[in-house]
């Protein structure tokens, strides 16, 4: 067999300090922090996932959220939680002390064995008082420490990157980030991205202040949402959106954030959030002398009871106040910027109704969300919701559902260690748009359907299937996915074998097999597959089994085939290796309509450290 030519191997070396280790994930097709993270997201495929979003749930799996020691306003900032089930959390721990399992956990209004198991990887039940008491404030020092490094050559080209995080928690009071990073890309040797904060959490009126960095995350995104929204709806979810006000921002890349000052108050059930950012000081602090420069004041006013919510949001951005002050060189002004939203939600005997309106009131173009989520019988959870602005119009429903007797998983005890014999989740979107849209001709309409089942077979092995079609008035009128996994699981040991066919302007596959094995002081996973896909347009995406705290989601494009093989194991309590070697190769004449493609051989190496 002929192999057509291969670019010069890859060569990435990374080197990772944490204050904890990092716990591989269980075995099975999709790594367990990723499979988390899906989850708590509800999402239902790794492609949906942001990089950001990733970093930062990923963050919490290193260093769990403490919810017997948190204040209200770490909790919502955590985005972890809604906000009746904060109330429910902080009333609970006044009443009864703190919570102690995560089946304790479980039990507590606004919360379900569900959701309990969804936020397992993400919080800590660390206490320090006697059953039925609070515990106290956090109290000590505790720093991390991440560097990473990796450096590249393709052909007669050679590049590198790198970056650093470091976090400081000094009696849960304190807080500061800082991350620096150097992308492949980058011009310097400086590094050309980052982000940080200093942060303060007060006692009583204070909530928290912010300095640096900051995201912000209001209603239910339609004025002010910093980051990660679903592209694409799947279990209820996925429906809304969880909002956690003013929340420190700590990535490598710093994109997507504001920069500059934020607070929020407490006053009896009212929560008064503000904040000055200085759009464009972030580029213009790492050499970007163009930058524009604009300042954009937000406020936002809450009140939160014991089962509603209502806010209203304020926002406003300037023109380029740099711009004012260089001679005029006949450039054109950036244009100011503001508007306004009101938000509510509800919760009533399980059942969650929320909504948003918003004004830009530049251009005078409302828009508006309203939507409920509530259990439509013991094992059947369903969800809808509207969305209204002046370029689209959508309506959406789905559901979640469970059925069967309930199996106990091979190898494993205790809480989350059976599951119903099926299980699965559903979705149709569907989306009019009054313009021509997607190459119609006239108005553009866009209809979305989704179906996952999975079913237990034995205690160790299961079936899953997930289908999604897309089907427009323009052109590519129809995208069909289909995807099947076959997973067994047991002890130390898994496989899965995964099929997926796509077809959008012609057939396109993929498949892989995995195995693994995975004793306590060691993890091996070695990966192979093969694919045919001849338009881009058909692309396929396969989310990638790397070491912990990398985000993997390449797009297969061609015919090739490709393998990879990830070791890891802990030489010692407080060291942690892991290695990961993989290559993609183009061994069969591509199609015409293929684009010219290079094999590429990579190999990354991970060390983790427990200070």
């Amino acid at each position: 067999m002929k192999v057509m030519d291969i670019g010069s191997g890859i060569l990435t070396l990374v080197a990772v300090m944490h204050l904890q280790l990092y716990s591989p994930g269980r075995d099975s097709g999709v790594p367990d922090d990723m499979e988390a993270i899906m989850r708590i997201c509800g999402a239902d495929s790794p492609e949906l996932v942001d990089e950001y979003e990733f970093e930062r749930l990923s963050s919490f799996m290193v260093r769990p959220l403490e919810i017997n020691l948190a204040s209200g306003s770490i909790l919502v900032a955590s985005g972890l939680f809604t906000q009746y089930q904060i109330a429910s959390l902080m009333d609970y721990r006044s009443r009864n002390g703190d919570i102690l399992s995560l089946s304790e956990l479980a039990a507590v209004d606004g919360f379900s064995v569900d959701r309990a198991e969804a936020l397992a990887p993400f919080v800590s039940l660390a206490s320090d008082a006697s059953p039925g008491r609070s515990s106290g404030k956090p109290a000590g020092v505790s720093n991390s420490f991440t560097v990473r490094g990796s450096s590249r050559r393709t052909g007669v080209e050679g590049g590198y990157a790198y970056g650093m995080k470091y976090r400081l928690d000094a009696t849960g009071r304190f807080q500061l980030g800082l991350s620096l990073n150097r992308a492949y890309s980058g011009k310097e040797d400086w590094p050309e991205g980052g982000s940080f904060y200093l942060a303060y959490s007060g006692k009583k009126h204070l909530g928290k202040v912010v300095i640096g960095d900051y995201n912000l995350r209001y209603g239910q995104g339609l004025a002010l949402w910093n980051g990660f929204r679903m592209s694409s709806l799947s279990s209820p979810e996925s429906f809304y959106l969880r909002p956690s006000g003013i929340s420190p921002y700590w990535s490598y890349t710093g994109n997507g954030s504001n920069r500059g000052i934020a607070a929020d108050f407490n006053i009896g059930r009212f929560v008064i959030s503000s904040s000055v950012a200085v759009n464009g000081l972030r580029e213009r602090m790492y050499g970007d002398k163009d930058a524009g420069l604009s300042l954009m004041p937000v406020m936002n006013v809450a009140w939160y009871g014991r089962s509603a919510q209502v806010s209203l949001t304020g926002y406003a951005e300037s023109p380029d106040i740099a711009q004012e002050l260089k001679t005029v060189d006949g450039r054109e002004r950036s244009p100011a910027a503001g508007g306004c939203s009101a938000d509510f939600r509800y919760c009533v005997k399980g059942i969650d109704l929320f909504g948003e309106a918003a004004l830009d009131a530049m251009e005078m173009k409302v828009s508006a969300i309203a939507g409920t989520v509530f259990p439509a019988s013991e094992n059947l959870v369903l969800a809808s919701r509207v969305t209204y602005s002046q370029e689209e119009y959508g309506f959406a429903a789905g559901g979640r559902f469970s059925a069967g007797e309930s199996v106990q998983l091979k190898g494993q005890t205790g809480f989350g260690s059976s599951v119903y014999r099926h299980s699965g989740n559903f979705s149709v979107e569907a989306l009019y748009f009054p313009e021509p849209e997607y190459g119609s001709v006239g108005p553009g309409m866009q209809l979305k359907l989704l179906l996952n089942y999975a079913v237990q077979l034995t205690r160790s092995v299961s079936l899953a299937a997930r289908l999604s079609e897309r089907l427009r008035n323009g052109t590519e009128r129809s995208r069909t996915d289909m995807r099947l996994d076959l997973e067994y699981s047991s002890g130390d040991w898994m496989a899965t074998f995964r099929i997926n066919g796509l077809y959008n302007k012609e057939l396109a596959v993929l498949s892989y097999m995995e195995g693994g094995w995975r004793p306590d002081w060691m993890s091996v996973y070695v990966r192979a597959g093969i694919f045919r896909i001849d338009n881009w347009q058909d692309r396929i995406y396969a989310y990638e089994r790397d070491a912990p705290g990398n985000f993997n989601v390449p797009a297969y494009y061609g015919r090739g085939c490709w393998g990879a093989v990830m070791v890891g194991f802990r030489l010692v309590k407080r060291f942690r290796a892991y290695l990961r070697f993989s290559t993609m190769q183009y061994p069969w004449k591509q199609s015409s309509a293929t684009s010219e493609r290079f094999g590429k051989t990579e190999c990354r190496v991970l060390l983790t450290f427990s200070l």
